[in-house]
């Protein structure tokens, strides 16, 4: 008897412990919640100076090529590179200056929606986790529980890094710059971003920049 009531004992204890763990899981959760949140904050802003730099860099070097060509009074041997390039810099500081204040992340979200991305969700169904747990994971509005949302949000930032990881590998091969001493490593960059949001989604992370 007082063998079963020390195994009574060492169960309840046992019982305890998982609930703490599981309570300072949720409490590190909630702290990364509120982080990631304070993050996209700066990240909005940081994601419209980068793109805004790539973009007036690009109409810069399109008229430093111009003038050098004006002075030497000979055809440009890129030439075929000066409607790509003055396209591709007005594009980005249109991007940049539309994600600043909003209106282009709202048509980002509404053009880029029916495209079938997110996959990662599927690879976890093949896993047999049930699908009603997925609802607070693919609906950040439907979570209940704080590590769904840091799973949504973790989702997100992947999402954020494709993106960007695209148009980054774009703007190198548009623009032709010198610095591609190995253009197959910019498009397997190019490739693994499409890849990466077709799996996390390419506008995921959007509606956090609003």
């Amino acid at each position: 008897m007082v063998l079963y009531g020390q195994i009574i004992k060492n169960i309840f204890f046992i019982n305890d412990v998982f609930d703490d763990i599981i309570a300072g899981l949720e409490n590190w959760c909630i702290i990364f919640n509120n982080l990631f949140l304070i993050l996209c904050k700066y990240l909005k802003y940081i994601f419209v100076v980068i793109i805004l730099s790539i973009g007036i860099f690009t109409l810069l070097r399109l008229r430093g090529v111009y003038r050098q060509s004006r002075l030497i009074s000979k055809e440009k041997q890129e030439d075929h590179f000066i409607k790509p390039r003055l396209i591709l810099g007005c594009s980005y500081i249109v991007l940049g200056l539309g994600i600043l204040f909003n209106y282009v992340t709202y048509f980002l979200i509404w053009i880029l929606d029916p495209l079938p991305d997110r996959l990662i969700y599927n690879f976890i169904v093949l896993s047999g986790i049930d699908p009603y747990y997925l609802n607070g994971i693919t609906d950040i509005h439907a979570s209940q529980f704080p590590h769904e949302k840091t799973i949504y949000y973790c989702f997100s930032f992947a999402s954020l890094l494709a993106l960007l990881q695209v148009l980054v590998s774009l703007w190198y091969l548009i623009n032709n710059n010198r610095l591609i001493s190995n253009p197959r490593k910019t498009f397997i960059w190019l490739i693994s971003g499409v890849m990466e949001g077709i799996l996390f989604g390419f506008n995921t992370f959007l509606p956090f920049f609003l």
